[in-house]
């Protein structure tokens, strides 16, 4: 994928997200309804550390698809558990970024809003 093809493709997610949900959409919007739709809770008042614990499960489901991440078992609060590969734990924060959106794009392409 081209940066064009790949920057095309995340304003067409946006778009998107944003139209199904009437919101104005973000990065950190987009990851947590992936959270929602992994952890299978549906949408209802979340409290800020759910919030951020939902964001966490869609940027390792992200890195999970893509190899750099695997799910080793779930927890007693029944989240998932994720183990990285040294290679993601070597990588800028900014390129971890870049992997997570792409696999955002190509998540959003096979699986439709809960």
């Amino acid at each position: 994928m081209t940066s064009e093809d790949f920057e095309r493709e995340w304003d067409e997610l946006i778009l998107k997200v944003s139209k199904h949900f009437k919101v104005s959409a973000e990065y950190e919007f987009i990851l947590f309804v992936l959270g929602i739709q992994e952890m299978g809770w549906g949408f209802r008042e979340y409290s800020k550390t759910e919030k951020m614990d939902l964001i966490n499960v869609a940027r390792c489901r992200t890195l999970v698809r893509q190899g750099y991440i695997k799910e080793t078992g779930i927890d007693g609060e029944g989240f998932p558990i994720f183990e990285a590969s040294p290679k993601l734990k070597s990588m800028m924060p900014s390129f971890q970024n870049q992997l997570i959106k792409k696999g955002l794009i190509e998540y959003f392409k096979t699986v439709e809003f809960a």
